[in-house]
């Protein structure tokens, strides 16, 4: 399933909510033997996608559920937690539907901020997932997986994080974690801050870094037959058993830094943009670095919108040197209807890869939040 369309449709409809637009008031408590305040909450998403070359179409099911619950320990400090699924997936099979698989952690929250611990996205990647990968921009957009040069996590587990209380037009994002527990001192740290100038405009920065990434892991060596004798060794003829060498794991320290703004324009227009740029520094090998950019333009008309957005990935470097021809981009356009909580949409785009071959898509569905 393809990560761009994550939280899409319902920040869609946040965005209708602050124009009046539309509002949705959360009922969730459930019934349950205990003085502590326990909510279900959910979304039911489905989609059909296609796009260039592909036999038929395939049905994505991001559907979702999860529980929250809370009580109060002090005058200022309310403990609460959460626990979530992941989505049913590609073809209904449930594949990475586990309960636990999206945000789940326990936390602390007061005037003060919100502390938690546990399985949840990075700061810098909150802001990659949302504003700036609506619609359908994440195929180009996310570094974490669709880029050349991979520079920050997503959604990761063993995290710390605090989210400071709103400081006036200010909030600030700190976070912590280990990267993998199998790899020694792996360890991630991560910033985010958003500053509302006036009534129209956002502004946004974040930072990732992280030391000890295991990029490839270690071939031990191995006895193996040879298949073709150049490549065996001096003296090792086809058909011969030999050991074959192993290699080191390839470990990479990682850099990665966004800038952009929302900008909330009169008439029902909005646009938001962001510049992203990393690195990935083989230990003992060679640095990688390439940027990335997202315009994302919208206009709102009662309950309709449309969306339309351009992601690109720029010529990445190798030891300062461009790497041509392995530029990327995006173009997607959204339309949506928002009627009492669900969202039925079309979207139309095409991206490109660095070969030069175009890919059109399409995907129709359905999502609301309840």
């Amino acid at each position: 399933m393809d990560k761009m369309f994550k939280r899409t449709l319902l920040g869609a409809a946040v965005a209708l909510a602050s124009t009046s637009a539309f509002a949705n008031a959360e009922s969730s408590q459930v019934g349950v033997i205990s003085d502590f305040n326990v909510q279900a909450y959910g979304v039911a998403a489905i989609s059909a996608y296609t796009e260039k070359d592909q036999k038929g179409y395939q049905w994505d099911n991001e559907s979702r559920i999860g529980f929250r619950a809370s009580k109060d320990f002090s005058d200022n400090v309310n403990i609460f937690m959460q626990i979530e699924s992941g989505w049913v997936g590609v073809g209904e099979d449930g594949k990475g539907a586990t309960l636990g698989n999206r945000d789940t952690f326990l936390g602390l929250r007061g005037d003060w901020g919100t502390l938690r611990a546990g399985r949840m996205l990075t700061p810098m990647y909150e802001l990659v997932d949302w504003p700036y990968s609506n619609p359908g921009l994440g195929r180009i957009w996310d570094s974490a997986w669709a880029a050349d040069v991979a520079y920050h996590r997503d959604r990761q587990g063993n995290q710390l994080r605090y989210d400071s209380a709103q400081l006036g037009n200010f909030n600030y994002s700190l976070s912590t974690g280990v990267g993998d527990t199998g790899v020694d001192n792996n360890f991630f740290y991560g910033a985010k801050a958003s500053l509302k100038a006036g009534d129209m405009f956002t502004f946004h920065a974040a930072v990732e870094t992280e030391k000890n990434r295991q990029k490839k892991e270690a071939v031990a060596e191995a006895w193996e037959i040879c298949t073709d004798a150049s490549g065996c060794g001096a003296g090792i003829a086809q058909g011969d058993n030999y050991e074959k060498a192993g290699t080191a794991a390839e470990m990479v320290d990682t850099l990665g830094y966004l800038i952009g703004f929302e900008a909330s324009l009169p008439g029902g227009f909005g646009l938001s943009a962001a510049y992203k740029a990393g690195s990935s520094d083989v230990q003992g090998g060679a640095k990688s670095e390439q940027g990335s950019y997202s315009v994302i333009g919208q206009y709102w008309n009662g309950p309709w919108g449309f969306k339309l957005g351009y992601a690109a990935n720029l010529d990445y470097e190798l030891d300062g040197a461009e790497q041509k021809n392995t530029a990327d981009n995006v173009v997607s356009g959204q339309l949506m209807y928002v009627k009492d909580g669900f969202v039925p949409y079309l979207r139309v785009g095409s991206f490109t890869k660095n070969d030069g071959d175009s890919t059109p898509f399409v995907r129709l569905g359905l999502e609301y939040g309840f």
